[in-house]
C-alpha cells in the first residue's frame, strides 16, 4: 500500500509514494548507524527503538557517488538515489524502487547556495522533477542544521518539523558516541523511507563530514 510523505491538510505540500508500513501515525524514534552490514562495504543501518532492523544501505562498490540504493530490512528497494548528471548544482534525485530508464523522480534535492557565507540551510527539497519555473517558487521540504555535528531539522514548506537528528549519548554519563551514531526522530505522518532519502543525500553532498 502506499501512502503520502504526510496526509492531506492546510500544511501538505506534495505526496510521495512510499510503503504505508513506514508512515506512522506516532512519532517515531531511530537510530542511524553509518555502518553497512556487510563487511568492506559503506553505507548505513537504521535500527527502531526495539532494536530492530528497519533500514539498510551497503554500498558495494568503493566509491558510490552516482547511485545509492536505500533497502527494508528484507533487501527489498525503497528508493535509488541518483545524483543529476551535467547539472551546475550539486544535485540529486530520489526514485521509487530500483531505478529504471525514463522514470521520473519522486523528489530533488538541491544543496543550499552559500554565497561565500555561512549558512545553516543544508538544502532544499522538491517534490516532484524539478525545473527552472520552480526556482522562482519555496521549497516544499528544507533542511537546517549542521550534518558534521549530526545535528539538523527537516522542515515542511510550512515550517513544521518533519524530522530531527541529534548525536546520540549513553544515557548514564551522557557521552557522545561521535558521528557515527544518531537519533533521529520522524514527526507523525512522515515517511521514515523519505527521511532516510534526504539523510543519504545529505551524506553524499557532504562526505567529508
Amino acid at each position: 500500500m502506499i501512502a503520502k510523505v504526510h496526509p492531506d491538510g492546510p500544511d501538505f505540500a506534495g505526496s510521495v509514494g512510499i510503503d504505508n508500513k513506514f508512515c506512522k501515525d506516532s512519532a517515531m524514534a531511530l537510530t542511524v548507524w553509518k555502518k553497512s552490514l556487510v563487511f568492506s562495504c559503506s553505507g548505513f543501518t537504521v535500527y527502531d527503538s526495539s532494536g530492530n532492523l528497519v533500514f539498510r544501505v551497503d554500498n558495494y562498490c568503493s566509491d558510490p557517488m552516482n547511485e545509492i540504493l536505500l533497502m527494508d530490512d528484507r533487501g527489498m528497494a525503497l528508493l535509488t538515489i541518483r545524483r543529476k548528471r551535467l547539472s551546475l548544482h550539486n544535485e540529486w534525485q530520489g526514485f521509487l524502487g530500483e531505478f529504471q530508464e525514463a522514470q521520473k523522480p519522486l523528489f530533488v534535492v538541491r544543496k543550499a547556495p552559500s554565497l561565500l557565507l555561512p549558512t545553516n540551510n543544508l538544502g532544499e527539497v522538491y517534490l516532484g522533477a524539478f525545473d527552472k519555473s520552480k526556482q522562482k517558487q519555496h521549497s516544499d521540504y528544507h533542511i537546517e542544521g549542521c550534518y558534521a555535528k549530526r545535528s539538523f531539522t527537516i522542515f515542511n514548506s510550512s515550517g513544521n518539523v518533519v524530522a530531527e537528528a541529534k548525536p546520540k549519548q549513553v544515557r548514564s554519563d551522557q557521552i557522545k558516541l561521535g558521528g557515527d551514531v544518531f537519533n533521529l526522530l520522524v514527526q507523525p505522518g512522515y515517511a521514515q523511507a523519505f527521511v532516510m532519502g534526504l539523510i543519504i543525500i545529505l551524506n553524499q553532498m557532504m562526505p567529508s563530514d
